[in-house]
Formats: C-alpha cells, sequence, structure tokens
C-alpha cells in the first residue's frame, strides 16, 4: 500500500482533495495539526518555528506570494541554536512520515510531507493550485467567512507556507518538478481532479506492489 502528499495553494481545495480520496481509499488524513501535535509531545517543535511562522505572515513580507510565484523564496538568517533545531525537526519528520508510508494508506496533508519524502517511491505527491479570486471564493462558500477574512486567512497561510518550505527544506514549495501531478482547479471541475487523481494513484499503487 502506498501513500499520497497533497500541497496546495490555499483555497484551491486541497483538504476536500484528501477527504475524498480518504473516503474512496478507506485511507487516514494527516494534516499539519495532527503533526505538530506528535511534535510538540515528541518536544521538537521549538519556538524557531512558531516565530518563523509568524514573521511570514507580518507585512514585511508582503510580497512573499509575488516572490515564490516566480521561483525566488525568502529564507531568512538563522538564529543561534536554530540550525540544530531544524535538523532535529527535519529528522523527527522523516521518522515519523516514514513510519507512516512503511505502514500504508495515509494521506498527508501540509509540513512538507513532499519534500521529506519527495524520493520514496511508494509517495504519490499532488500539488493543487488555482486563481486567487477562485480561491477567495472556495473559502467564502465553504467555510462562510466575509471576503476580507478568506483574503487574510490565504494571504497569510500562503506567506507561512512559502517561508516554511524555504527555511526548513531550502525548496521552492509549488516547484512543479515536485510532483507526479499538478492540477489547476480553476480550469477544471472539482470532480475531474479527484477522479484524476484517484485513477492516477490506482495505477500507482498497483506499480508500487
Amino acid at each position: 500500500m502506498a501513500v499520497v502528499t497533497i500541497s496546495r495553494q490555499f483555497g484551491a481545495g486541497g483538504r476536500s482533495l484528501g477527504e475524498k480520496l480518504c473516503e474512496r481509499f478507506g485511507f487516514h488524513l494527516v494534516d499539519e495539526h495532527v503533526i505538530d501535535e506528535l511534535a510538540r509531545k515528541a518536544k521538537v517543535k521549538g519556538d524557531w518555528l512558531t516565530a518563523m511562522e509568524k514573521e511570514a505572515s507580518s507585512t514585511i513580507l508582503g510580497l512573499i506570494s509575488e516572490i515564490y510565484s516566480r521561483g525566488i523564496f525568502y529564507k531568512g538568517p538563522a538564529a543561534p541554536g536554530e540550525g540544530f533545531e531544524r535538523k532535529k525537526y527535519i529528522t523527527f519528520l522523516t521518522r515519523i512520515m516514514t513510519s507512516m508510508v512503511d505502514e500504508g494508506g495515509y494521506v498527508l496533508l501540509g509540513r512538507g510531507a513532499q519534500l521529506v519524502l519527495k524520493d520514496h517511491p511508494k509517495v504519490f505527491h499532488v500539488l493543487l493550485v488555482a486563481d486567487y479570486e477562485d480561491r477567495v471564493k472556495f473559502m467564502v462558500e465553504r467555510y462562510s467567512l466575509p471576503r476580507p477574512e478568506a483574503e487574510k486567512i490565504i494571504k497569510e497561510k500562503e506567506r507561512q507556507r512559502a517561508a516554511v518550505a524555504a527555511n526548513i527544506f531550502g525548496a521552492n514549495i509549488d516547484d512543479p518538478g515536485l510532483y507526479h501531478i499538478v492540477l489547476n482547479t480553476s480550469r477544471l471541475p472539482f470532480d475531474w481532479a479527484v477522479d484524476e487523481v484517484t485513477g492516477l494513484f490506482g495505477r500507482f499503487m498497483k506499480a508500487a506492489e
């Protein structure tokens, strides 16, 4: 049995895709909140990561979405002891995510799973993208949010997503070369995207056996 990782531009439907895949394959969804709780219990998520996420949400990095879309990503200076904590965190992610792959039957959403497991032969990587206006509309309709709140959440999450990938892994998280398939949910119906990923992953699982 194999594993799927899903990365998404926030509001492109990544969580919804993960839930659909879990329904179809009987998998378990593991998102960043689950990983963070496991890391907290293992005492490996330090103040440096929290600070980095907060910094990524600040107005100082207000242009990060434009920057990373051009293939240039922000990487802040390391604080004292941060290098050790980063290595410890990556080691933890590698251990916990590899264990999930060994067991099989998981959809991993967030926390750099596609980077931690990028060369694993039993892991299928998906990236969902969408136009900004469509992502705002999705958040407003799905979560009944006012438009300003939806825009704020999307911008903050995108900044965090780009900065964490850059600072922890030194990677551009939207590099298409990291993924088996990249789908634009502004260009095709969401159900088509689900069907496409389901079909390809089914074939991938058979080949990985």
